[in-house]
Protein backbone atom coordinates (compact mmCIF):
# COMPACT_ATOMS: atom_id res chain seq x y z
CA UNK A 1 0.00 0.00 0.00
CA UNK A 2 1.38 3.38 -1.02
CA UNK A 3 2.29 5.81 1.77
CA UNK A 4 -0.05 8.79 2.04
CA UNK A 5 2.02 11.96 1.72
CA UNK A 6 1.33 15.10 3.76
CA UNK A 7 0.89 17.33 0.68
CA UNK A 8 0.89 17.24 -3.11
CA UNK A 9 4.25 19.04 -3.24
CA UNK A 10 5.98 16.95 -0.57
CA UNK A 11 9.42 15.53 -1.24
CA UNK A 12 11.07 13.31 1.34
CA UNK A 13 14.63 14.47 0.63
CA UNK A 14 14.74 17.63 2.84
CA UNK A 15 13.96 15.34 5.82
CA UNK A 16 16.63 12.70 5.17
CA UNK A 17 19.21 14.02 2.72
CA UNK A 18 21.96 16.53 1.97
CA UNK A 19 23.78 17.00 -1.32
CA UNK A 20 27.19 18.52 -2.00
CA UNK A 21 28.54 20.35 -5.01
CA UNK A 22 32.13 19.63 -6.13
CA UNK A 23 33.19 22.98 -4.63
CA UNK A 24 31.75 22.13 -1.20
CA UNK A 25 28.45 24.03 -1.46
CA UNK A 26 25.58 22.18 0.19
CA UNK A 27 22.20 21.99 -1.49
CA UNK A 28 18.77 20.49 -1.01
CA UNK A 29 19.52 17.77 -3.59
CA UNK A 30 21.45 17.35 -6.83
CA UNK A 31 18.41 18.42 -8.85
CA UNK A 32 17.93 21.69 -6.98
CA UNK A 33 19.59 24.73 -8.49
CA UNK A 34 19.00 23.54 -12.06
CA UNK A 35 20.23 26.67 -13.76
CA UNK A 36 18.00 26.76 -16.82
CA UNK A 37 14.81 26.01 -14.96
CA UNK A 38 14.36 28.57 -12.27
CA UNK A 39 15.69 31.91 -11.13
CA UNK A 40 19.19 30.85 -10.08
CA UNK A 41 20.20 34.38 -9.27
CA UNK A 42 16.85 35.62 -8.06
CA UNK A 43 17.71 38.00 -5.21
CA UNK A 44 14.30 37.46 -3.65
CA UNK A 45 15.33 33.90 -2.86
CA UNK A 46 18.96 34.70 -2.07
CA UNK A 47 20.56 33.81 -5.40
CA UNK A 48 21.75 30.36 -6.43
CA UNK A 49 18.40 28.78 -5.72
CA UNK A 50 18.81 25.27 -4.30
CA UNK A 51 22.12 25.97 -2.56
CA UNK A 52 21.75 26.19 1.23
CA UNK A 53 22.37 29.67 2.66
CA UNK A 54 23.84 30.83 5.94
CA UNK A 55 22.31 33.66 7.94
CA UNK A 56 24.37 36.19 5.95
CA UNK A 57 22.81 34.94 2.69
CA UNK A 58 26.05 33.38 1.47
CA UNK A 59 26.21 29.72 0.42
CA UNK A 60 26.75 27.14 3.15
CA UNK A 61 30.06 25.61 2.14
CA UNK A 62 31.85 22.72 3.82
CA UNK A 63 35.12 24.64 3.86
CA UNK A 64 33.76 26.94 6.55
CA UNK A 65 30.21 25.92 7.51
CA UNK A 66 29.37 23.39 10.18
CA UNK A 67 27.98 20.30 8.46
CA UNK A 68 25.16 19.71 10.90
CA UNK A 69 24.17 23.33 11.48
CA UNK A 70 23.28 23.56 7.80
CA UNK A 71 20.81 20.78 8.31
CA UNK A 72 18.52 23.12 10.19
CA UNK A 73 19.46 26.52 8.82
CA UNK A 74 16.67 28.90 7.79
CA UNK A 75 16.89 27.90 4.13
CA UNK A 76 16.37 24.21 4.84
CA UNK A 77 13.63 24.84 7.41
CA UNK A 78 11.69 27.10 5.05
CA UNK A 79 11.95 24.49 2.32
CA UNK A 80 10.32 21.88 4.57
CA UNK A 81 7.57 24.24 5.76
CA UNK A 82 6.65 25.23 2.20
CA UNK A 83 6.31 21.59 1.22
CA UNK A 84 4.14 20.77 4.22
CA UNK A 85 1.91 23.72 3.32
CA UNK A 86 1.52 22.38 -0.23
CA UNK A 87 3.51 25.15 -1.93
CA UNK A 88 6.47 24.74 -4.29
CA UNK A 89 9.86 25.85 -2.95
CA UNK A 90 11.86 27.77 -5.59
CA UNK A 91 14.73 25.29 -5.20
CA UNK A 92 12.51 22.50 -6.49
CA UNK A 93 11.16 24.13 -9.65
CA UNK A 94 12.81 21.56 -11.91
CA UNK A 95 10.86 18.62 -10.52
CA UNK A 96 7.50 20.36 -10.51
CA UNK A 97 8.02 21.53 -14.10
CA UNK A 98 8.91 18.02 -15.25
CA UNK A 99 5.81 16.58 -13.61
CA UNK A 100 3.53 19.11 -15.27
CA UNK A 101 5.16 18.26 -18.59
CA UNK A 102 4.46 14.55 -18.23
CA UNK A 103 7.85 13.34 -17.00
CA UNK A 104 8.52 11.36 -13.82
CA UNK A 105 10.68 13.58 -11.59
CA UNK A 106 13.39 12.92 -9.04
CA UNK A 107 10.96 14.11 -6.33
CA UNK A 108 8.53 11.38 -7.31
CA UNK A 109 10.88 8.44 -7.60
CA UNK A 110 13.03 9.36 -4.58
CA UNK A 111 9.93 9.81 -2.40
CA UNK A 112 8.51 6.49 -3.57
CA UNK A 113 11.85 4.74 -2.96
CA UNK A 114 12.49 6.17 0.49
CA UNK A 115 8.89 5.92 1.72
CA UNK A 116 9.45 2.15 1.77
CA UNK A 117 12.59 2.53 3.91
CA UNK A 118 11.77 5.26 6.42
CA UNK A 119 8.58 6.25 8.26
CA UNK A 120 7.22 9.39 6.56
CA UNK A 121 4.63 9.96 9.30
CA UNK A 122 7.37 9.89 11.93
CA UNK A 123 9.47 12.37 9.94
CA UNK A 124 6.54 14.78 9.71
CA UNK A 125 5.63 14.32 13.38
CA UNK A 126 9.20 15.17 14.42
CA UNK A 127 9.15 18.40 12.40
CA UNK A 128 9.06 21.43 14.70
CA UNK A 129 6.91 24.50 14.07
CA UNK A 130 9.97 26.33 12.67
CA UNK A 131 10.73 23.48 10.21
CA UNK A 132 13.68 21.98 12.10
CA UNK A 133 14.09 18.20 12.36
CA UNK A 134 16.47 15.91 14.28
CA UNK A 135 19.91 15.55 12.66
CA UNK A 136 19.51 11.97 11.52
CA UNK A 137 20.70 12.11 7.94
CA UNK A 138 19.90 8.86 6.14
CA UNK A 139 21.25 9.68 2.69
CA UNK A 140 24.06 11.94 1.52
CA UNK A 141 25.31 12.87 -1.95
CA UNK A 142 29.13 13.13 -1.90
CA UNK A 143 31.02 15.01 -4.64
CA UNK A 144 34.70 15.18 -3.77
CA UNK A 145 35.92 17.85 -6.16
CA UNK A 146 36.09 17.75 -9.95
CA UNK A 147 38.77 15.14 -10.65
CA UNK A 148 37.58 13.43 -13.83
CA UNK A 149 38.92 11.52 -16.82
CA UNK A 150 36.35 12.79 -19.33
CA UNK A 151 35.28 16.15 -20.73
CA UNK A 152 31.71 15.34 -21.76
CA UNK A 153 30.10 17.71 -24.26
CA UNK A 154 27.43 18.77 -21.74
CA UNK A 155 29.86 19.24 -18.85
CA UNK A 156 32.13 22.13 -17.79
CA UNK A 157 35.09 22.95 -15.51
CA UNK A 158 32.57 23.31 -12.68
CA UNK A 159 32.31 19.49 -12.62
CA UNK A 160 35.27 18.08 -14.57
CA UNK A 161 38.98 18.84 -14.19
CA UNK A 162 39.56 17.61 -17.75
CA UNK A 163 37.37 20.45 -18.99
CA UNK A 164 39.73 23.12 -17.63
CA UNK A 165 42.19 23.16 -20.57
CA UNK A 166 39.23 22.83 -22.97
CA UNK A 167 37.53 25.86 -21.44
CA UNK A 168 40.73 27.91 -21.40
CA UNK A 169 41.14 27.40 -25.15
CA UNK A 170 37.49 27.77 -26.08
CA UNK A 171 36.06 30.55 -23.93
CA UNK A 172 38.11 33.45 -25.37
CA UNK A 173 36.74 32.60 -28.85
CA UNK A 174 33.03 32.63 -27.92
CA UNK A 175 31.19 35.45 -29.72
CA UNK A 176 27.54 34.94 -28.74
CA UNK A 177 27.00 36.95 -25.56
CA UNK A 178 24.37 34.61 -24.12
CA UNK A 179 26.63 31.63 -24.73
CA UNK A 180 29.53 33.51 -23.18
CA UNK A 181 27.45 34.19 -20.08
CA UNK A 182 26.37 30.54 -19.85
CA UNK A 183 29.96 29.33 -20.08
CA UNK A 184 31.52 31.70 -17.56
CA UNK A 185 33.82 30.22 -14.94
CA UNK A 186 35.33 33.33 -13.48
CA UNK A 187 35.30 32.21 -9.85
CA UNK A 188 37.13 28.93 -10.58
CA UNK A 189 34.77 27.36 -8.03
CA UNK A 190 36.18 29.47 -5.21
CA UNK A 191 33.44 32.02 -4.50
CA UNK A 192 32.64 32.65 -0.83
CA UNK A 193 35.41 30.40 0.44
CA UNK A 194 34.53 27.43 -1.76
CA UNK A 195 37.18 25.09 -3.08
CA UNK A 196 37.30 21.93 -5.17
CA UNK A 197 39.62 20.57 -2.46
CA UNK A 198 37.10 21.17 0.33
CA UNK A 199 37.32 17.53 1.46
CA UNK A 200 41.08 17.66 2.05
CA UNK A 201 42.54 18.87 5.36
CA UNK A 202 39.01 19.33 6.72
CA UNK A 203 38.88 17.42 10.02
CA UNK A 204 35.56 18.99 11.08
CA UNK A 205 33.76 17.58 8.05
CA UNK A 206 35.18 14.10 8.48
CA UNK A 207 34.43 14.07 12.21
CA UNK A 208 30.80 15.05 11.63
CA UNK A 209 30.43 12.63 8.72
CA UNK A 210 31.51 9.72 10.89
CA UNK A 211 29.13 10.88 13.61
CA UNK A 212 26.32 10.52 11.07
CA UNK A 213 27.46 7.29 9.42
CA UNK A 214 25.56 5.06 11.92
CA UNK A 215 22.33 6.77 10.72
CA UNK A 216 23.20 6.40 7.03
CA UNK A 217 21.14 4.09 4.91
CA UNK A 218 22.71 5.22 1.64
CA UNK A 219 25.88 6.97 0.44
CA UNK A 220 25.75 8.37 -3.08
CA UNK A 221 28.98 9.10 -4.95
CA UNK A 222 29.18 11.31 -8.03
CA UNK A 223 31.81 13.61 -9.37
CA UNK A 224 33.93 14.50 -10.98
CA UNK A 225 34.41 10.79 -11.46
CA UNK A 226 34.07 8.98 -8.12
CA UNK A 227 35.91 5.81 -9.14
CA UNK A 228 39.21 7.69 -9.55
CA UNK A 229 38.86 9.75 -6.34
CA UNK A 230 40.86 8.42 -3.40
CA UNK A 231 38.48 9.57 -0.66
CA UNK A 232 35.68 7.45 -2.13
CA UNK A 233 37.72 4.30 -1.56
CA UNK A 234 38.77 5.48 1.90
CA UNK A 235 35.10 5.78 2.94
CA UNK A 236 34.26 2.29 1.64
CA UNK A 237 37.22 0.80 3.52
CA UNK A 238 36.34 2.63 6.73
CA UNK A 239 32.65 1.61 6.55
CA UNK A 240 33.75 -2.01 6.19
CA UNK A 241 36.28 -1.69 9.03
CA UNK A 242 33.70 -0.13 11.41
CA UNK A 243 31.06 -2.74 10.60
CA UNK A 244 28.52 -0.40 8.93
CA UNK A 245 28.79 -1.71 5.38
CA UNK A 246 26.45 -4.68 5.83
CA UNK A 247 23.55 -2.33 6.65
CA UNK A 248 24.30 0.34 4.08
CA UNK A 249 23.45 0.97 0.43
CA UNK A 250 25.89 2.78 -1.82
CA UNK A 251 24.95 4.39 -5.11
CA UNK A 252 26.97 5.89 -7.95
CA UNK A 253 26.90 7.91 -11.08
CA UNK A 254 30.04 6.94 -12.95
CA UNK A 255 31.42 6.97 -16.48
CA UNK A 256 32.91 3.50 -15.93
CA UNK A 257 36.16 4.28 -17.74
CA UNK A 258 38.44 3.01 -14.97
CA UNK A 259 38.27 1.71 -11.41
CA UNK A 260 40.54 0.26 -8.76
CA UNK A 261 41.23 -3.46 -9.06
CA UNK A 262 39.65 -4.29 -5.69
CA UNK A 263 36.42 -2.31 -6.24
CA UNK A 264 34.14 -5.33 -6.72
CA UNK A 265 35.54 -6.99 -3.60
CA UNK A 266 34.85 -3.83 -1.58
CA UNK A 267 31.32 -3.74 -2.95
CA UNK A 268 30.67 -7.30 -1.77
CA UNK A 269 30.64 -6.11 1.87
CA UNK A 270 27.70 -3.72 1.44
CA UNK A 271 23.97 -4.41 1.75
CA UNK A 272 23.28 -3.13 -1.78
CA UNK A 273 25.23 -1.34 -4.51
CA UNK A 274 23.33 0.59 -7.19
CA UNK A 275 25.72 1.53 -9.99
CA UNK A 276 24.34 4.03 -12.50
CA UNK A 277 26.58 3.65 -15.55
CA UNK A 278 26.56 6.91 -17.53
CA UNK A 279 26.14 6.06 -21.21
CA UNK A 280 24.14 8.26 -23.57
CA UNK A 281 24.48 6.67 -27.00
CA UNK A 282 26.32 3.91 -28.85
CA UNK A 283 29.45 3.80 -30.97
CA UNK A 284 30.77 7.08 -32.41
CA UNK A 285 27.96 9.12 -30.88
CA UNK A 286 29.04 7.91 -27.45
CA UNK A 287 32.63 8.94 -28.20
CA UNK A 288 31.47 12.41 -29.26
CA UNK A 289 29.23 13.03 -26.24
CA UNK A 290 31.45 11.39 -23.59
CA UNK A 291 34.70 12.73 -25.03
CA UNK A 292 37.38 11.32 -25.10
CA UNK A 293 35.92 7.93 -24.13
CA UNK A 294 36.06 5.03 -26.59
CA UNK A 295 33.13 2.73 -27.29
CA UNK A 296 35.44 -0.29 -27.12
CA UNK A 297 36.05 0.48 -23.43
CA UNK A 298 32.31 0.83 -22.87
CA UNK A 299 31.75 -2.65 -24.30
CA UNK A 300 34.44 -4.06 -22.02
CA UNK A 301 32.94 -2.29 -18.99
CA UNK A 302 29.45 -3.59 -19.83
CA UNK A 303 30.84 -7.14 -19.88
CA UNK A 304 32.67 -6.74 -16.57
CA UNK A 305 29.73 -5.09 -14.80
CA UNK A 306 27.26 -7.66 -16.10
CA UNK A 307 29.35 -10.76 -15.37
CA UNK A 308 31.88 -10.01 -12.64
CA UNK A 309 30.07 -7.90 -10.04
CA UNK A 310 28.79 -9.55 -6.83
CA UNK A 311 25.14 -10.51 -6.42
CA UNK A 312 24.39 -7.45 -4.27
CA UNK A 313 25.17 -5.10 -7.18
CA UNK A 314 22.48 -3.61 -9.44
CA UNK A 315 23.68 -2.05 -12.69
CA UNK A 316 21.60 0.51 -14.55
CA UNK A 317 22.38 2.56 -17.63
CA UNK A 318 21.93 6.23 -16.72
CA UNK A 319 21.26 8.15 -19.91
CA UNK A 320 21.59 11.95 -19.89
CA UNK A 321 18.96 12.96 -22.45
CA UNK A 322 19.91 16.07 -24.38
CA UNK A 323 19.62 17.66 -27.82
CA UNK A 324 22.40 15.47 -29.25
CA UNK A 325 20.95 12.07 -28.37
CA UNK A 326 17.17 12.27 -27.94
CA UNK A 327 16.66 11.40 -31.63
CA UNK A 328 18.82 8.28 -31.25
CA UNK A 329 17.27 6.79 -28.10
CA UNK A 330 15.46 4.04 -30.10
CA UNK A 331 18.79 2.79 -31.51
CA UNK A 332 20.24 2.82 -28.00
CA UNK A 333 17.28 0.90 -26.57
CA UNK A 334 17.31 -1.64 -29.39
CA UNK A 335 21.04 -2.25 -28.91
CA UNK A 336 20.55 -2.69 -25.18
CA UNK A 337 17.57 -5.04 -25.48
CA UNK A 338 19.27 -7.20 -28.13
CA UNK A 339 22.51 -7.50 -26.18
CA UNK A 340 21.17 -10.05 -23.72
CA UNK A 341 22.45 -8.57 -20.47
CA UNK A 342 21.80 -10.63 -17.36
CA UNK A 343 21.59 -7.84 -14.77
CA UNK A 344 21.89 -4.42 -16.43
CA UNK A 345 18.58 -2.55 -15.92
CA UNK A 346 16.98 -5.82 -14.93
CA UNK A 347 15.64 -4.88 -11.53
CA UNK A 348 11.88 -5.37 -11.24
CA UNK A 349 9.60 -3.45 -13.53
CA UNK A 350 12.28 -1.49 -15.34
CA UNK A 351 10.84 -2.57 -18.68
CA UNK A 352 14.31 -3.60 -19.75
CA UNK A 353 15.02 -0.06 -20.92
CA UNK A 354 17.46 2.49 -19.52
CA UNK A 355 17.22 5.20 -16.87
CA UNK A 356 16.68 8.67 -18.29
CA UNK A 357 17.35 12.11 -16.87
CA UNK A 358 17.36 15.42 -18.70
CA UNK A 359 20.31 17.72 -19.21
CA UNK A 360 19.34 21.21 -18.06
CA UNK A 361 22.70 22.87 -18.07
CA UNK A 362 24.05 23.93 -20.47
CA UNK A 363 20.71 25.23 -21.81
CA UNK A 364 22.05 25.15 -25.37
CA UNK A 365 21.97 21.33 -25.18
CA UNK A 366 18.55 21.01 -23.53
CA UNK A 367 16.09 19.03 -25.70
CA UNK A 368 13.71 22.00 -25.76
CA UNK A 369 16.15 23.88 -28.01
CA UNK A 370 15.43 21.68 -31.03
CA UNK A 371 13.21 23.15 -33.78
CA UNK A 372 9.57 22.09 -33.79
CA UNK A 373 9.82 20.19 -37.07
CA UNK A 374 12.67 18.08 -35.68
CA UNK A 375 10.74 17.33 -32.48
CA UNK A 376 7.96 16.05 -34.74
CA UNK A 377 10.47 13.76 -36.44
CA UNK A 378 11.61 12.48 -33.04
CA UNK A 379 8.01 11.74 -32.07
CA UNK A 380 7.38 9.90 -35.35
CA UNK A 381 10.56 7.88 -34.88
CA UNK A 382 9.56 6.88 -31.34
CA UNK A 383 6.10 5.82 -32.49
CA UNK A 384 7.72 3.76 -35.26
CA UNK A 385 9.98 2.07 -32.69
CA UNK A 386 7.27 1.23 -30.13
CA UNK A 387 5.69 -1.63 -32.17
CA UNK A 388 9.12 -3.30 -32.37
CA UNK A 389 9.52 -2.94 -28.58
CA UNK A 390 6.05 -4.42 -28.02
CA UNK A 391 6.84 -7.33 -30.32
CA UNK A 392 10.18 -7.99 -28.61
CA UNK A 393 9.29 -7.01 -25.05
CA UNK A 394 10.50 -10.28 -23.54
CA UNK A 395 14.07 -9.43 -24.54
CA UNK A 396 14.12 -7.14 -21.54
CA UNK A 397 12.64 -9.57 -19.02
CA UNK A 398 15.23 -11.20 -16.74
CA UNK A 399 15.09 -14.91 -16.03
CA UNK A 400 13.65 -14.38 -12.53
CA UNK A 401 10.65 -12.50 -13.98
CA UNK A 402 9.81 -14.72 -16.95
CA UNK A 403 6.24 -15.95 -16.64
CA UNK A 404 5.53 -13.59 -13.72
CA UNK A 405 4.68 -10.35 -15.54
CA UNK A 406 2.40 -9.46 -18.42
CA UNK A 407 3.34 -7.48 -21.49
CA UNK A 408 1.24 -4.56 -20.28
CA UNK A 409 2.90 -4.53 -16.85
CA UNK A 410 6.38 -4.61 -18.33
CA UNK A 411 5.97 -2.04 -21.06
CA UNK A 412 4.12 0.41 -18.80
CA UNK A 413 6.77 0.20 -16.10
CA UNK A 414 8.77 3.23 -14.95
CA UNK A 415 11.13 3.19 -17.93
CA UNK A 416 8.73 1.74 -20.46
CA UNK A 417 6.70 3.24 -23.27
CA UNK A 418 5.05 5.93 -21.16
CA UNK A 419 8.45 7.25 -20.11
CA UNK A 420 9.62 7.24 -23.74
CA UNK A 421 6.62 9.25 -24.86
CA UNK A 422 7.01 11.50 -21.83
CA UNK A 423 10.41 12.62 -23.11
CA UNK A 424 8.81 13.83 -26.32
CA UNK A 425 6.10 15.65 -24.38
CA UNK A 426 8.80 17.30 -22.29
CA UNK A 427 10.76 18.39 -25.38
CA UNK A 428 7.61 19.86 -26.93
CA UNK A 429 6.42 21.61 -23.78
CA UNK A 430 8.50 24.73 -24.54
CA UNK A 431 10.17 26.19 -27.62
CA UNK A 432 13.75 27.26 -26.95
CA UNK A 433 14.79 27.29 -30.61
CA UNK A 434 15.82 30.94 -30.28
CA UNK A 435 18.95 29.53 -28.63
CA UNK A 436 19.98 27.40 -31.62
CA UNK A 437 22.68 29.93 -32.60
CA UNK A 438 24.31 29.25 -29.22
CA UNK A 439 24.25 25.51 -29.82
CA UNK A 440 25.68 25.92 -33.33
CA UNK A 441 28.57 28.14 -32.21
CA UNK A 442 29.30 25.92 -29.21
CA UNK A 443 29.52 22.71 -31.25
CA UNK A 444 31.54 24.28 -34.07
CA UNK A 445 34.07 25.73 -31.63
CA UNK A 446 34.30 22.40 -29.83
CA UNK A 447 34.71 20.48 -33.09
CA UNK A 448 37.51 22.79 -34.24
CA UNK A 449 39.28 22.31 -30.93
CA UNK A 450 38.81 18.55 -30.59
CA UNK A 451 38.99 17.46 -34.21
CA UNK A 452 35.46 16.06 -33.97
CA UNK A 453 32.60 16.71 -36.42
CA UNK A 454 29.01 17.12 -35.30
CA UNK A 455 27.66 17.04 -38.85
CA UNK A 456 29.17 13.65 -39.70
CA UNK A 457 28.56 12.05 -36.30
CA UNK A 458 24.91 13.13 -36.18
CA UNK A 459 24.02 13.39 -39.90
CA UNK A 460 20.27 13.20 -39.27
CA UNK A 461 20.56 16.46 -37.33
CA UNK A 462 22.53 18.50 -39.86
CA UNK A 463 19.48 20.53 -40.92
CA UNK A 464 18.53 21.77 -37.44
CA UNK A 465 20.61 24.90 -38.09
CA UNK A 466 19.27 25.50 -41.61
CA UNK A 467 17.40 28.69 -40.66
CA UNK A 468 20.35 30.25 -38.81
Amino acid sequence: MATELPSKTFCILPWIHLSTRPNGHMRVCCTANASSVGPTNDKVHGGEVGVLKNADGKPANLNHTDFLSSWNNDYMKNNRLQMLAGSEPPSCTKCYKEEREGHRSKRQWETEYWSKRVDVNKLVAETQDDGSVPPHIAYIDMRFGTKCNLACVMCSPHDSSLWIPEWQKMYPNVQNETLKDTMQWGSKGQENGASYNWHKNNPQFWEQLWEQIPNMKQLYFAGGEPLIIEEHYAILEECIKRGYAKDMEIRYNSNGVEWREDLFELWSHFKLVRFHYSVDAIEDRNDYIRYPSKWERNLEAFKQLDNDTPGNVEITIACAVQALNIYYIPEFLKWKLQHGFKKINMWPFGAGGVNYHFVYHPPHLNVKILPTWFKDEIEAKYEEFIPWWKQNWQLGVPEWHKGKVTEEQWLNADYGIDRLRGMVRFAKSEDWSRRLPEMKEYLELLDKQRGTNFYTTFPEMKDIFRDI
